[in-house]
């Protein structure tokens, strides 16, 4: 037999309907036993059903943005689903979210969908993820990482927490804080964080792009300020620009000024606040606190009355609704771990000042535009030896700088990178029972201005400033299962609880002399054991509270599933004059640290 006889010839067989369709549907088998192979073994997608990582990863919620000062926030919105519910309800019998607190101005609004704007504020499912859960068949998890699990009281139920204890540790939550003692050692050490896991973790306190300038000209006092005339600004109150001639620092400060639920109803309606001798009030500044927006929802069951939601005439834009705050999402927890950020010009090579405070204590980072330098100090303590450092500013540029003072350490991070200090921020050394830092030192009043940026012989301008405080852990386990970690609180509980007396409390400093005194809870690890915290510490079941399942306060390993790593579908974008979220949300779609 000859080539050409051997050789296959082509077929002039027609292309059938038949044979078109056998390969489509060949085609979409291979590939859904290839996703469901991806799936078994490498990748896992997850959907976020509850608030415990808010707001990290969000469970069912609402978008606002708030209709005073525009801030973007999410609320809870967990109520409305059965997800996690013991024994599920009709869907009338739910509740609805018909209100939340804006955390940048304070204003409760109203987001009924009988809202007098007309606005639909849906409500969404949780964020879906992707899950590596091949990762933990070579290493066991890691400190600050989100892992998924299986619920150990409930194997079928899986649950989605961040890994804060490792094996073989005794791990205790003290101000917020983590701590560990290792198998050995003495001493509980504090856990810092990564700078991605940091930033991920930081919470808003102030942004400054989102001021609103109409309650400043009636009088309300503004957060940023200076009483110093070396320092000006601009018209809609987010542009300072400060100049000084001489050698004596010229501060632009920060106070935390928030308005209650009285004071809103009035400044809404272009009307300074009257306090109880009937003068105005002007804004009373007040320590920072671990709330979280994402908990300040107020819900509603259907048909039920609107308690506590009001109509309010605004002169030249008819009637708004607004809600009083609810008590329970109050945060009641000192922070004074906290991150300033600007935008930074100077003009000139000169010094600009950057300070931080925290339990009077007056943490500073000078940047030194002559010699292209970084001093980190601590004026008062003489025990912390300053340091210099070099860093990339230049006078000819702004810079995006980022000041912080977190986990027993100064960080500085320049235009997204962080300035390695070789470990020198760090002063836990001195924070030990009889250093001149002590862990249960309580807050002064300096800390009623607890940020600050300074200059001096020369030009400086500062923009798209934000206050930022650390995650709070909550030290509580099923024998202390409240909010506030203060071991003699001034706080009052149950229904007589109200946020005029907590701003009272957080602005008066004889409150105070036990907020540094606060408790502290201790969990041990073992061998394979693991302890996992929510983000939402307020809102999360988690390693803290599983005593009360009869269960121990940790995960086996045996239980793990693996490690999130990406927000692929945070929910999507309404399509135009619908209810269908059917629109790839892009610009929320994030790596998850």
């Amino acid at each position: 037999m000859n080539k050409s006889e051997s050789a296959p010839q082509p077929s002039n067989e027609p292309v059938t309907q038949f044979h078109t369709v056998r390969e489509t549907i060949e085609a979409i088998g291979i590939a859904l036993v290839l996703a469901f192979l991806f799936k078994a073994y490498i990748i896992e997608l997850y959907c976020i059903p509850t608030g415990s990582m808010a707001s990290t990863l969000m469970g069912r919620h609402k978008d606002v943005n708030c209709e005073v000062c525009g801030y973007p926030f999410q609320l809870s919105a967990s109520q409305e689903s059965n997800d996690g519910q013991e024994r599920p309800r009709k869907k009338e019998d739910l509740p609805r979210v018909i209100g939340g607190t804006c955390p940048q101005c304070q204003y409760t609004m109203y987001v009924g969908d009988d809202n007098v704007a007309g606005q639909t504020h849906m409500s969404y499912n949780g964020d879906r993820i992707f899950v590596n859960r091949n990762v933990f068949n070579f290493r066991v998890p890691s400190r600050w990482h989100v892992t998924v699990f299986r619920y150990p009281a409930k194997p079928q139920v899986n649950y989605i927490k961040r890994c804060v204890g490792l094996e073989n540790e005794t791990v205790m939550l003290h101000n917020g804080q983590v701590f560990v003692k290792k198998d050995g050692s003495d001493n509980f050490e504090i856990q810092r964080k990564p700078l991605r896991a940091l930033l991920s973790m930081l919470r808003p306190v102030d942004d400054n792009d989102y001021v609103v300038p109409a309650i400043h000209k009636l009088g309300w006092k503004t957060r940023w300020y200076s009483d110093d005339p070396n320092w000006d600004r601009s018209d809609d109150y987010k542009l300072f620009i400060g100049t000084s001639d001489d050698n004596e620092t010229s501060w632009l400060k920060f106070r935390y000024i928030t308005a209650t639920t009285a004071d809103w109803y009035q400044l809404i309606q272009g009307e300074l606040p009257k306090g109880i001798t009937g003068m105005d009030k002007t804004g009373t500044p007040q320590l920072i606190t671990d709330t979280v927006a994402y908990n300040t929802q107020l819900t509603q069951y259907l048909g039920g009355p609107r308690r506590d939601v009001y109509h309010v005439e605004v002169p030249q834009d008819g009637e708004v609704q607004m809600c009083r705050r609810a008590p329970d999402g109050i945060g009641l927890n000192w922070v004074g771990d906290l991150a300033m950020r600007c935008t930074l010009g100077c003009e000139d090579r000169r010094i600009v000042s950057l300070r931080l405070v925290k339990g009077g204590i007056n943490f500073q980072c000078d940047l030194n535009y002559i010699d292209r330098k970084a001093i980190f100090s601590i004026p008062e303590v003489p025990e912390f030896k300053s340091f210099s450092v070099s860093v990339p500013i230049r006078s000819d540029r702004a810079h995006d700088i980022m000041f912080c003072n977190v986990d027993e350490e100064m960080r500085l991070i320049i235009d997204g990178k962080e300035i390695d200090t070789q470990d020198r921020g760090r002063y836990d050394h001195l924070c030990y029972d009889g250093g001149p830092l002590p862990r249960d030192r309580r807050p002064t009043e300096l800390d009623l201005e607890p940020a600050a940026i300074g200059i001096q012989n020369g030009r400086v301008y500062v923009e798209n400033l934000k206050i930022m405080r650390n995650l709070y852990y909550i030290s509580c386990d099923e024998t202390t299962r409240d909010n506030c970690d203060l071991v003699h609180s001034p706080f009052r509980y149950g229904f007589s609880f109200n946020e005029e007396d907590v701003k009272a409390i957080l602005s008066t400093p004889v409150y105070w002399k036990d907020f540094g005194k606060t408790r502290q809870t201790v969990f041990r690890l073992d061998k394979d054991q693991f302890l996992m915290c929510g983000d939402n510490s307020a809102q999360s079941k988690d390693s803290r509270l599983w005593t009360e399942d009869k269960i121990p306060h940790y995960v086996d390993r045996k239980y793990l599933i693996g490690e999130a790593v990406f927000v692929f579908w945070p929910h999507g974008l309404r399509v135009p004059g619908t209810r269908l979220a059917l629109i790839p949300n892009v610009s929320k779609m994030r790596w998850i640290d």
